[in-house]
C-alpha cells in the first residue's frame, strides 16, 4: 500500500495522503508534512457518511472540497476511503486520475 502512497503524494502539491476506514479507523497514512491524522480521519470518515446519507449516493464516490488553504480529494470505496490533501497548486484533473487508480489498486489489496 505504502507504494501507491508515495505515488500519490509524488504528485506536486500533494502533502498527504490517508487511507481510513468507514468508520475514521486510519489503515495507512504518509505525509510530506506533520498533521494531526487522527483528525483528518475521523473528519474524512464523517463528510464522507454525512454526503452519502443527504444525497443518497452509491458506496463508490469522490468528492473535491476546496478551501483557502488547500484541497482535499475523497474517493470512497465499500471498505475504505482514500483523501489526498493538497495546495492550491494542484493540478486537479491529475490528482483525480491518480486517486481513482490508486483507490483501484487499493481495492485489489484488501
Amino acid at each position: 500500500m505504502k507504494k501507491i502512497m508515495k505515488e500519490l503524494i509524488s504528485s506536486e502539491g500533494v502533502i498527504y495522503c490517508l487511507v481510513v476506514d468507514r468508520e475514521g479507523e486510519i489503515i495507512d497514512f504518509l505525509g510530506k508534512e506533520e498533521i494531526d491524522k487522527t483528525l483528518v480521519s475521523a473528519l474524512v470518515a464523517e463528510v464522507v457518511s454525512e454526503i452519502k446519507k443527504q444525497i443518497n449516493i452509491s458506496e463508490d464516490f469522490s468528492i473535491t472540497a476546496m478551501g483557502e488553504k488547500g484541497i482535499i480529494f475523497f474517493t470512497a470505496r465499500k471498505d475504505f476511503i482514500l483523501a489526498l490533501l493538497a495546495g492550491q497548486e494542484v493540478d486537479t484533473g491529475e490528482i483525480r486520475l491518480k486517486l481513482q487508480q490508486g483507490a483501484r489498486l487499493i481495492s485489489e489489496m484488501l
